[in-house]
């Protein structure tokens, strides 16, 4: 450590001089030639500085300096931006090295190691012998400036040597340091960023050969803007698994403009567990190569914007993404699903689609019916425009669906499915099946498994318009199988004669509702007594009109029910039920029973 009352002793001013003789040698068999003057001081002119200032080191502003231990012995120095400093086979702090080229001319002389910044004391080691094995986290903050542009268009490709990278941000006029490191074989980074908003900060990196930047295995890789356009100049591990995310955001055509005219299936990314696309990056797919044994969390491309996805990818582009758990396809990016490839055993937890114009979904509509192969699902999820494509969709034959919700708040959108016949599209089994508004209509096209055993059976009709179709279906047409929870609200009770449940069903709950004019339920009034079946019934809730459906509902003769609740808000409600016969309604054993107000 250098301090004010710090002296040099005549051996050590020898010492230095032997030791900058070397390192110019080197230097000279590496083509790097110099010969600054204060470099070829003599012992002498530093006993006699030394002298002169009363054994007292004052800084010296210098014009080139050679950086090692012993140089910065000999007395402190001041560097600016008119001196070149010289940096043999070393090891620096990352701190020092970024400052070193942001504030002075750096002329390198063999391989800088970085290691991460200890402080003042510990910012350089020399030699090659021995390798610190630390990790280091860069992420340069170093100002737009032309003097480390020039330095860092100086160095060699290769040349700053990192054992090991825990994180690596590069932005703007930074991100041009990439070529430039070293990293080691074993390399495992947990998140590389790079984000370039102008051309001109990657455009010296773009001639460089494809698979030629080393990263070695990464677990989370963002690329943004300008910086996408060097995902071929990449190289990743054979056995890469990008654990965390490929997240590639593109808004400008030039942001993907170069990318675009690689091969189909060229850039390899190995296993990718969330791949998401961000605007007109999901252009893309084609080009990336993933893993056949590749086994994907989340596919969420987003393109709210930058054109129709379909004028830029072709049929016969077909994209491997092997497994998905979760895929979410939104507005532009729907119209891909018929390019995925997904593995033949994929099971994907949740599916969701959502489109609200027809721009979005016009080439997948052009696909056959049952031609797009989704193999098992959990959740399926399709709103608005998106429910057009579930006649395209073809699910595994054991598929048992955790969930399967519709809606949508326009007629149109279910138009063209309502052409389709019933039971023709095949869902298999299904445990909690919501449809909502007009998504209600479709009811009859689907079809479940024979032994299909359902948990919750939920629909939602605020008018009666939205199941005006259904009603024209045939009494205990369409299949439910075992249904363990029912609830039908408003209108759309008057399908009840149309569902069909398993001869041995045995139900939780049932919930009738339908408050408001008579108009909800007349269709229901028309049925026959004891002819809808229900079997068993442990908990049946009816308020309203939706009271007058109990004589039509039909239950196993050796029902026991937990409780039965009946509330009616106004006399007019229960009218179509006065009629009945005394001890005609069979309930067989209820335990609870409770009424209020007109239903007493």
């Amino acid at each position: 450590e250098i301090t004010p009352n710090t002296t040099v002793s005549d051996i050590e001013m020898e010492l230095l001089d032997v030791k900058r003789q070397e390192i110019l040698r080197d230097m000279g068999r590496r083509g790097v030639h110099v010969a600054p003057e204060h470099l070829e001081e003599t012992t002498e002119r530093r006993r006699l500085e030394q002298s002169e200032n009363s054994g007292t080191i004052q800084p010296r502003l210098v014009d080139s300096l050679v950086l090692t231990i012993a140089e910065l012995s000999a007395g402190p120095v001041l560097l600016g931006p008119e001196t070149t400093v010289y940096l043999p086979d070393m090891w620096l702090s990352d701190a020092l090295f970024f400052r070193l080229l942001e504030k002075t001319k750096v002329v390198l002389g063999g391989t800088v190691s970085l290691f991460k910044h200890l402080g003042r004391k510990k910012c350089i080691r020399e030699g090659m012998d021995v390798e610190y094995e630390e990790e280091v986290r860069l992420s340069p903050a170093i100002k737009n400036n032309t003097l480390f542009r020039e330095n860092v268009a100086g160095l060699p490709d290769k040349s700053i040597y990192l054992w090991g990278v825990k994180s690596l941000t590069l932005k703007d006029h930074t991100v041009n340091l990439l070529p430039k490191l070293k990293l080691h074989e074993d390399n495992e980074t947990e998140e590389l960023w790079l984000d370039a908003e102008l051309g001109e900060h990657v455009s010296s990196i773009l001639a460089a050969k494809d698979s030629s930047i080393w990263l070695g295995r990464v677990k989370s890789l963002k690329l943004y803007q300008h910086a996408i356009n060097l995902l071929p100049k990449l190289k990743l591990h054979e056995d890469n698994v990008l654990e965390e995310e490929l997240s590639l955001d593109a808004e400008l055509r030039e942001h993907v403009s170069s990318i675009l005219r690689a091969g189909n299936g060229t850039i390899w990314l190995g296993k990718v567990k969330r791949l998401k696309l961000n605007h007109l990056a999901v252009n893309l797919l084609p080009k990336l190569k993933l893993h056949e044994d590749n086994v994907m969390e989340e596919f969420w491309p987003v393109t709210w914007f930058g054109g129709s996805v379909s004028e830029k990818l072709h049929a016969k582009d077909s994209i491997w993404l092997g497994k998905v758990k979760n895929m979410k396809l939104e507005y532009f990016a729907i119209n891909i699903l018929p390019l995925l490839k997904l593995h033949e055993d994929s099971e994907m937890k949740e599916l969701k689609l959502d489109a609200d114009a027809e721009k979005y979904i016009c080439s997948i509509l052009r696909a056959k019916d049952n031609s797009i192969w989704l193999g098992k699902m959990k959740n399926i999820r399709l709103e608005r425009l998106a429910i057009k494509i579930l006649p395209k969709l073809r699910l595994h034959e054991d598929s048992e669906i955790e969930e399967f919700y519709l809606d949508t708040e326009f007629g149109g959108d279910v138009s063209g499915i309502l052409g389709a016949g019933n039971r023709s599209i095949w869902l298999g089994k299904v445990k909690s099946l919501k449809l909502k508004r007009y998504a209600i209509k479709i009811l009859p096209k689907l079809r479940l498994h024979e032994d299909n055993v359902m948990e919750k059976f939920e629909l939602d009709a605020e008018i009666e318009e939205y199941v005006f179709s259904i009603p024209s279906a045939g009494d205990n047409s369409i299949w439910l199988g075992r249904v363990k929870s029912l609830r039908l609200e408003g209108s759309v009770i008057n399908i009840l004669p149309k569902l069909k449940l398993h001869e041995d069903n045995v139900m939780e709950e049932l919930w009738l509702d339908a408050a408001g004019w008579e108009s909800l339920v007349w269709r229901i009034l028309g049925a026959k007594d004891n002819s809808i079946w229900l079997g068993k019934v442990r908990k049946l809730r009816l308020n309203n009109r939706a009271v007058n459906t109990l004589p039509k509902l039909k239950l196993h003769e050796d029902n026991v029910m937990e409780w039965l609740y009946l509330c009616v808000w106004g006399r007019e409600c229960v009218s179509g039920i006065f009629g009945a016969e005394y001890s005609s309604i069979w309930l067989g054993k209820v335990k609870s029973l409770r009424l209020e107000r007109h239903a007493v």
